[in-house]
């Protein structure tokens, strides 16, 4: 066979061995997640959270900055959910200080998981552009790493 044929038929080799190397679901990953913290998380939103920042580095639609909301006439402390065009969405987007240094050095973003239309709970997602992620479930106090998803 010549070298070229062969060098094709590794790389078509390759090319179908790759799903085996690859990355889980985001599903997978956020269902193991969530079983092993206290409380239980919306394994739809943050799968889609985590999928949609992976695809294209952006937080899914629902989310909106902290400008955004104020700009929509949202005032922090009310729920986002009575402003009108704000129904269904949740804060997610702002950047996230880390200034007591209990994530890796970076710039990190923060996003609220499981916002349900009044006070903002104390489950977020942080992440940062290099793909790194993690989860709190007690606003701040204990973070656990997110895999790498797909």
């Amino acid at each position: 066979m010549p070298s070229t044929l062969r060098l094709a038929a590794l790389l078509i080799g390759a090319a179908l061995a790759l799903p085996a190397f690859a990355a889980p679901s985001c599903e997978q990953v956020v269902a193991r997640l969530s079983s092993q913290l206290p409380t239980r998380l919306d394994q739809t939103e943050l799968s889609d959270a985590l999928r949609s920042l992976g695809q294209n580095g952006r937080l899914p639609a629902k989310f909106v900055t902290k400008r955004q909301a104020r700009d929509a006439g949202w005032q922090p402390g009310r729920p986002l959910w009575k402003v009108p065009g704000l129904e269904g969405k949740s804060i997610g987007g702002d950047r996230f200080g880390n200034y007591e240094k209990r994530l890796p050095a970076g710039q990190w973003q923060e996003a609220d998981l499981g916002y349900k239309g009044n006070k903002r709970g104390a489950q977020r997602l942080l992440f940062a552009r290099d793909g790194r992620r993690f989860v709190t479930v007690d606003h701040y106090n204990n973070f656990s790493e997110v895999p790498a998803c797909q």
